[in-house]
């Protein structure tokens, strides 16, 4: 071969190195590493599929508020209530997945939700990277302070003498929705569920006494037990709450093992990059552990729980699989 030859094919497979090399350069790509440092480049959205007022906008407004103080960006809590969460659940599976929307995931937008709807628009893991498991949220059965009623056992009485009682709770589907269902059938009564779009007005209508009962988790419905309004009568976990030490379980009071708890997770739609995903999980890994967000979350009855991403995600399939047994056992149809 001559040396000419040589000479030119080492220089082309120099150029071809080159080109290489350089492509993410050349083709406006940024290395995962330096797209997590210049991230955020403009306010997060962070979607909420519940109304104001919800726990999960209670939660998403104080994780907000951390995110937005260690980011310096402003965080803009959006509700987009519906359809058991799935309507906001499936306007952020729709976003763009650069880091600049998140959502307030719950068992009922990635869980319960889904498997109450004739269909749904995303899948609940596969389009969505979770990021950190907040907290679980024990229900709470709680009847309006004019109801002759302090016990479980004294509603089941009262529902059994007038089948005409209804009762609301966070939305059709949801795990309050779910454990009314099991609580009736499982006591031979029946009481009719009355679904609401926005939680604030399920709230205000059984506040104001035009329900008699309401299945929902405690932040929410808290100030309403310290002015008397309601009157809580059991609680939805496996284990009495700290901040309603007087208030006993389902499953001490009538219906042993009984355990309905929702959780509250952060996500960002699937394919967001890791560095940011990780990011997000330090910064929400480290507020839960200060004194201050502890204290905020346990006034609403909330205990944090910090699971990581990868973790998150395995929990989410296992869970998705315990409601949908759940579902069959109670004989409830999907919309």
């Amino acid at each position: 071969m001559s040396s000419s030859l040589l000479s030119r094919r080492c220089a082309v497979r120099a150029v071809t190195v080159i080109a290489v090399a350089t492509a993410p350069v050349l083709f406006g790509a940024t290395p995962p590493d330096a797209l997590a440092q210049a991230w955020p480049a403009r306010p997060i959205r962070l979607i909420v599929p519940f109304g104001a007022g919800s726990t999960a906008d209670i939660i998403a407004r104080l994780v907000g508020a951390q995110l937005s103080k260690e980011l310096g960006q402003g965080v803009a809590v959006d509700n987009r209530p519906g359809a058991a969460g799935t309507i906001g659940a499936a306007e952020a599976a729709r976003a763009t997945p650069d880091g600049h929307t998140l959502v307030l995931g719950t068992v009922a937008s990635h869980g319960t939700g889904t498997l109450m709807m004739a269909s749904v628009p995303y899948d609940p893991v596969r389009d969505f990277q979770a990021i950190t498991l907040i907290t679980n949220a024990p229900g709470l059965i709680a009847v309006h302070s004019s109801l002759p009623v302090r016990t479980v056992k004294d509603l089941v009485a009262l529902a059994r003498r007038d089948p005409t009682m209804n009762y609301t709770s966070s939305g059709t589907g949801t795990t309050t929705h779910l454990s009314g269902e099991f609580l009736f059938s499982r006591s031979g009564v029946r009481m009719t569920h009355v679904p609401y779009k926005a939680q604030g007005q399920a709230i205000t209508d059984f506040v104001g006494g035009h329900l008699p009962v309401m299945i929902y988790a405690i932040p929410a419905l808290r100030p309403y037990i310290d002015s008397g309004k309601i009157r809580p009568i059991a609680v939805t976990s496996i284990k009495r709450v700290p901040s309603l030490p007087s208030v006993p379980t389902v499953a001490e009071a009538m219906i042993p093992g009984f355990d309905f708890t929702a959780w509250f997770g952060i996500m960002a739609p699937a394919g967001t990059p890791r560095p940011i995903i990780d990011r997000v999980h330090r910064i929400i890994l480290a507020a839960m552990d200060t004194p201050e967000l502890k204290q905020q979350f346990a006034a609403q009855g909330l205990e944090p729980v910090g699971m990581g991403p990868d973790e998150f995600q395995a929990f989410m399939k296992v869970d998705l699989q315990r409601w949908r047994e759940v579902i069959a056992s109670t004989g409830i149809k999907g919309q």
